[in-house]
């Protein structure tokens, strides 16, 4: 039995998440925060959340944790089999990841603690957001999934780290990136009625709503 640790409001431990539903795999689930804490860093070296846990053993990284349920349980496929194919899915993946997640996760004090803004991290992150959406305009497809005609780890993935970034960029910036990307906000409405999505992004709105200062 595969165990899932982390937490309801973090996009990560969600986009995880929804990948052994798509796959119908049985997982558990446990709840823990990231922190630097000996018993959390000797199962994510970083301390990070989500990691896995297999027959007593720890697993970190998104993408590693894709690639492994990929592995154990190929069908149903979340990469495609044509090997240029499934690495534009990791491109798609990482795009969002490094290029939009993680500018905009330079505001999570004030999103989701409610510090002051960062007055330099307000001036740097806004400008490297809209060159990840160019660059993610650019690659998505969607056609109507992300990456083309078929669900994959893409979407798992683009789904909850987009709708992060926008919480973040509608916060502070008071921008919806909707307006940005073409086609985005027909996508996110389309996920929205895939059951999986719906389920988990429900639960991960609930927590959100709780946990978000006013």
């Amino acid at each position: 039995m595969i165990t899932l640790h982390g937490v309801t409001i973090s996009n990560y431990y969600n986009t995880v998440k929804l990948a052994p539903i798509e796959k119908q795999i049985a997982f558990e689930e446990v709840a823990v925060f990231p922190s630097q804490k000996p018993e959390v860093l000797k199962n994510s070296p970083l301390g990070k959340v989500p990691w896995i846990e297999v027959d007593g053993q720890a697993l970190s990284e998104t993408n590693v944790i894709f690639d492994y349920l990929e592995e154990i349980k190929p069908n149903p496929p979340l990469y495609p089999s044509d090997p240029f194919a499934r690495a534009k899915v990791r491109e798609l993946v990482r795009v969002v990841e490094l290029y939009l997640d993680a500018p905009a996760r330079r505001h999570i004090a004030s999103v989701y603690f409610g510090a002051p803004v960062n007055p330099i991290v307000f001036d740097e992150a806004r400008p490297a957001i809209e060159k990840g959406i160019a660059a993610l305009e650019q690659l998505a497809k969607f056609g109507p999934y992300i990456a083309g005609d078929k669900f994959t780890f893409a979407d798992v993935s683009a789904y909850f780290q987009l709708h992060f970034v926008n919480l973040h960029t509608t916060k502070i910036y008071d921008w919806n990136i909707n307006d940005s990307l073409p086609g985005l906000a027909e996508y996110f409405e389309l996920r929205r009625r895939r059951p999986s999505v719906a389920e988990v992004d429900g639960l991960m709105q609930a927590a959100l709503t709780k946990f978000l200062p006013a």
